[in-house]
């Protein structure tokens, strides 16, 4: 019985794995013709922006194709990074030094209180760092969109066996049970926007440097993502 368990489990990876390349491979054909389009796109609207500074009208119009592209242009990036995973390059790395530039370059909604936790003095792990700082913003990022009415984001970084872990919680709408291990699944999502890659790509970035993404979550009560790294 055992045996067999470990056949058809070993097949249903198989088949995983061979989904995936499948639809690696479109994402990647579909990403590359969006982005020309959208390119154009955004251009003109900052030439319209420039050449019609005084219509209200159309600046708020011209505002909304802005984030719309820029979601769109979020969109293509997750199904480029999707597509080309590259083997990591892997070089001792300040996960702490990692975890501040993140937070250094998010653009956090107001609302979001920010707490930073250091445990056991800056833990180095040999990883990719450019890698790493896709799954550390990926989260962040997550974390915030959790968050609508606002919140407070938790990083703490902390060695771990003589590893690392950096968690990341947030306290926001949390996750529904049987959900909590499908949103590691490509494609999925409960979002009116997105495509549901992002955090599928960031498990198989913490996988491919050798470390692994976990969550914990409950509705109302916030979402709590862990990654750790062992030597």
């Amino acid at each position: 019985v055992d045996a067999l368990r470990a056949l058809e489990a070993a097949q249903e990876e198989l088949i995983r794995k061979e989904r995936l390349a499948i639809l690696g491979q479109l994402a990647g054909g579909v990403a590359h013709e969006l982005r020309n389009p959208l390119g154009v796109i955004k251009n003109s609207a900052y030439y319209l922006r420039m050449v019609a500074p005084q219509d209200e009208r159309v600046q708020k119009h011209l505002g909304l194709l802005e984030r719309e592209v820029a979601t769109a242009n979020r969109i293509v990036t997750d199904l480029l990074d999707f597509a080309r995973v590259r083997p990591p390059e892997r070089v001792p790395t300040d996960l702490e030094a990692l975890a501040a530039e993140v937070l250094e370059r998010a653009a956090l909604p107001e609302g979001i209180t920010v707490v930073f936790e250091r445990r056991g003095g800056g833990p180095r792990v040999e990883v990719d760092p450019d890698q790493v700082t896709q799954v550390l913003a990926n989260l962040v990022t997550n974390a915030a969109q959790a968050m609508p009415e606002g919140g407070t984001l938790t990083i703490e970084i902390a060695a771990s066996g003589g590893g690392a872990r950096v968690a990341v919680a947030d306290t926001g709408v949390g996750i529904p049970p049987e959900n909590l291990e499908r949103i590691f699944q490509p494609l999925f999502t409960t979002r009116a926007k997105g495509i549901g890659l992002g955090l599928a790509v960031a498990r198989s970035l913490a996988e491919a440097n050798g470390g692994a993404l976990t969550a914990e979550s409950a509705p109302g009560r916030g979402s709590r993502f862990v990654l750790e790294f062992r030597r």
